[in-house]
Formats: C-alpha cells, sequence, structure tokens
C-alpha cells in the first residue's frame, strides 16, 4: 500500500514538473555571445541552425545584437518543456525587406505584420526556412504548454510559386495549389483588377499592372491545424530608354552612367522627412549600351521640367532633386519647390548636369552611387542621359493567354476536377502613368 502511494505521488511530481514550465519564455539576443554561432538553449527552449542551402554556412546566434539566420538557413525551434504553441520573432526590419519575418519561407501557422513574425500551431519543434533574405530577431518568445504527444497535422496548403513576375505580352503560367487538409479552402485576392482566383485556386491575370496577393485559408478540424499560404502576382511591362544626345522638357530620363564595360543608372532617393537627402543609388548591367529596358514596376525615371535658368529634376516619388550651399555636400537635396540645372551635352555622349555650382558624377572612388561636387572626383565620371521611348514602352492590344495546367488536385471539396478549360484574358491598353509614390515591387533589377 505504501508502495503503491510512493508510486501515485511520484507520478503526480512528474505530472506537475512536466507542466511547470508552461508559460512564455524570451530569448534576447543580448544575453548570448561568445564563441559558438548555432545552438542556443534556455529554460529548455533549444534554438538551432543548419547550413541549408546558404553559401555563407550556418548563420550567428551570439554575436549578442541579434539572432542571425542567413539565406538559406534552416532555424529549429525545439521544446523539452512542453509542446510549442506560439513563436513569437521580433526582427529588426518589416516585412519582406532585408532582415525582415518576411523573408521566411510561408508555412502553415505563420504570419508576418511589419517586424513581427507569428507562429501559431501545437509541436515538440518547428523549423523556418530563411528562403528570400536573411533574417534578424532581437528576441524570440516562445509560448509553451500544449499537450505532449500526438498532435495535428499540417494543413498543408502550398502554392507552386510563391511570387510570379509577370510581363504583359507573354504567356502568363497559373501556378498550382495543393493542400493536405480535409477542411474546405477559401481563396482571396487584394486586388482582383490585376488577378482573380476561383474557388479551385486557379490564379488568372487581368492584363492590367500592379501587385496581387492571393491568399488561401483554411479552418482547423479535427485532424488538420488551421492553414494559411500566398501567392503575390507582379505584372508589369518593359519601359524602354535610349540614349538621349540632347535634353527636350517634360520627358523622362534614366540618369546613367558608363564605365569598366558596365553601364549604371540611378534610382531615386528613398525620402525621409527627418533626413531629406542622399546619394543615388546604381544598379548595373554588363556591358556599354545605348538601351535599356527597365521594369515598369521600378520607375527609376527623372522628369526633366523645363523652368527659368534650366531644368528642373523630379524623382519618381514627385521630389525635386537640388544641392545646397554647402561645399562640402556631395550628397542630393530633396525638395517641393523646382530648383533649375543646367544641362550642357558634350560630344562624347555625357553631359554636364549643375546646380548650385556642383555637377553630378557618378562613382566617387570606389562609390557607386551619383552625387554632385564643384570639381571633378578620382574614378568619377559624368552622366548620360536616357529618354524613355513612349512607342517601344507601350503595350497595345496584345493577346495574353494564361497556360493551362493539368495538375490541379482537387477543388475546394477536396474533389477531384474532370476537367479544366484552358484561361485567357487579353490584355488592355496600358499607358504609362506617373504615381505620386514610388511602390516597388521585389522583382529582380535586370535590364
Amino acid at each position: 500500500m505504501v508502495k503503491t502511494l510512493r508510486y501515485a505521488l511520484m507520478a503526480m511530481l512528474m505530472l506537475v514538473c512536466s507542466t511547470a514550465f508552461a508559460g512564455v519564455i524570451t530569448l534576447n539576443a543580448t544575453d548570448f555571445k561568445g564563441g559558438e554561432t548555432a545552438t542556443v538553449t534556455q529554460d529548455g527552449i533549444t534554438l538551432t541552425i543548419e547550413k541549408g542551402t546558404s553559401p555563407s554556412g550556418a548563420g550567428n546566434l551570439y554575436n549578442g545584437e541579434q539572432f542571425r539566420i542567413y539565406k538559406g538557413n534552416i532555424l529549429t525551434v525545439s521544446s523539452t518543456v512542453g509542446n510549442i504553441t506560439q513563436i513569437v520573432f521580433t526582427c529588426t526590419a518589416n516585412n519582406t525587406t532585408k532582415w525582415g519575418p518576411g523573408c521566411f519561407a510561408a508555412q502553415d501557422g505563420y504570419t508576418y505584420k511589419d517586424k513581427i513574425g507569428t507562429w501559431v500551431g501545437n509541436a515538440a519543434a518547428v523549423n523556418f526556412t530563411a528562403e528570400s533574405g536573411q533574417v534578424r530577431a532581437t528576441t524570440i518568445e516562445v509560448t509553451v504548454g500544449g499537450e505532449v504527444g500526438p498532435t495535428k497535422k499540417a494543413a498543408g496548403l502550398k502554392f507552386s510559386e510563391t511570387a510570379v513576375n509577370y510581363e504583359l505580352g507573354t504567356t502568363f503560367t497559373a501556378p498550382t495549389f495543393t493542400k493536405e487538409t480535409t477542411a474546405a479552402v477559401k481563396f482571396v485576392s487584394d486586388n482582383e483588377e490585376v488577378a482573380t482566383v476561383n474557388a479551385e485556386g486557379v490564379i488568372t491575370a487581368t492584363g492590367k499592372e500592379g501587385k496581387a496577393v492571393i491568399t488561401a485559408s483554411a479552418e482547423e478540424n479535427d485532424d488538420f491545424n488551421a492553414g494559411t499560404a500566398t501567392c503575390t502576382v507582379y505584372v508589369y511591362h518593359m519601359n524602354v530608354y535610349k540614349k538621349a544626345t540632347a535634353v527636350e522638357a517634360g520627358k523622362d530620363y534614366l540618369i546613367v552612367a558608363q564605365r569598366d564595360e558596365k553601364t549604371y543608372y540611378a534610382a531615386p532617393v528613398k525620402y525621409n522627412a527627418e533626413k531629406p537627402y542622399g546619394y543615388l543609388n546604381s544598379f548595373k548591367v554588363d556591358g556599354i549600351v545605348d538601351e535599356l529596358k527597365i521594369k515598369s514596376s521600378y520607375n527609376d525615371a527623372f522628369t526633366f521640367e523645363g523652368v527659368e535658368g534650366g531644368y528642373a529634376i523630379k524623382d519618381a516619388n514627385g521630389y525635386y532633386l537640388y544641392m545646397d550651399e554647402n561645399v562640402k555636400h556631395a550628397s542630393f537635396q530633396l525638395g517641393n519647390e523646382a530648383k533649375a540645372w543646367t544641362v550642357e551635352p558634350a560630344e562624347n555622349g555625357t553631359f554636364t548636369i549643375t546646380n548650385n555650382g556642383k555637377f553630378i558624377q557618378y562613382g566617387n572612388g570606389t562609390f557607386t552611387t551619383f552625387g554632385a561636387w564643384t570639381e571633378a572626383q578620382e574614378n568619377a565620371v559624368k552622366p548620360m542621359l536616357f529618354v524613355l521611348d513612349d512607342a517601344a514602352s507601350s503595350i497595345n492590344g496584345v493577346q495574353t493567354t494564361v497556360k493551362p495546367q493539368s495538375n490541379v488536385r482537387y477543388n475546394i471539396a477536396g474533389q477531384l476536377p474532370t476537367t479544366r478549360a484552358s484561361l485567357s484574358s487579353t490584355a488592355r491598353s496600358i499607358c504609362r502613368s506617373k504615381t505620386a509614390k514610388k511602390t516597388p515591387m521585389p522583382l529582380n533589377r535586370t535590364a
């Protein structure tokens, strides 16, 4: 009797101990600093980084500033004190930008907004893949207390592509959609003017430029957890810019430099009201070219407006460029008032573009940016101008089609479809338009 009672008490004690750690465990990156890089353990929670596909090796969990998961790495969050029901990442950047929570690959239970990434579910261990870029988190907050033992299966919602870049006038290939859950799946497009989705998860491009996020979601049921998956559709056309020999008021131009068998073009400064100035970063293509093709989603053109004394230069965000009077400042100032630049062409195809005694140059020293100085800088070259070719950039009456996909697995009711018709759409006439604010899309910068 005494022995039986002893065993019963021991069992009760073990049960209490197994649930004593239920709650929130917060891992702060500042608490870890040392020689190790890829493993951290605190209060029964372990973070482990595997190299994955990263060419740079495993990330760093011990730098004392952030937990760094390199692009291609796999982060595993595991628990010995109860199943994990929630993981919250506080990152150093927003959404899908470099270091943000949106750089993790999509998976069931994971969502992000601004600098916060959140996973919800019930598992002893959860894997996260840094897919589109490196992720940096200052804290990782883990909630434990889930029932240990058999858990529900993942919903397994998945588009074959998480992002589709579609150039108008070409064939649109719709991604396929698959699932594991037996629950009904709801599909929604946040911009049906750009792309629609039907009840089977088939995405159709309408022929209008822009961005549309397609979301698939399923509720939790007896066997499967709730789940979501997204596919972002970017629709664009190619703007064609050709080398100019003179400036015409009202036209759009790329500010271009050519050096070292490469061609560089400038991008507008990202406006900051507290610091309304900056150098113009550049993007490059190989070779010395007389024509550039740039995706319309990247409006990198500058409008040269005729004003008294020359031309005002307005960026795609609607701000005018000018130089201040401080001779030490080589960065461009941004304002709402048009300021005159003189524009003088040279026989070699470059231009001397001057405001307040400073003229635009590219590549001072080892830098790959555009600035303006009173004198020629080391290794720097004067810019060229490439003008937008409206005729070559326009798309009129182009027939676009959706490539048939035969491998749709099921419909929203979990049934295999018997047939699927090919889809098509007719592109509308696309007229180049300007927006007050630049909204860049994560497309590849290729000419």
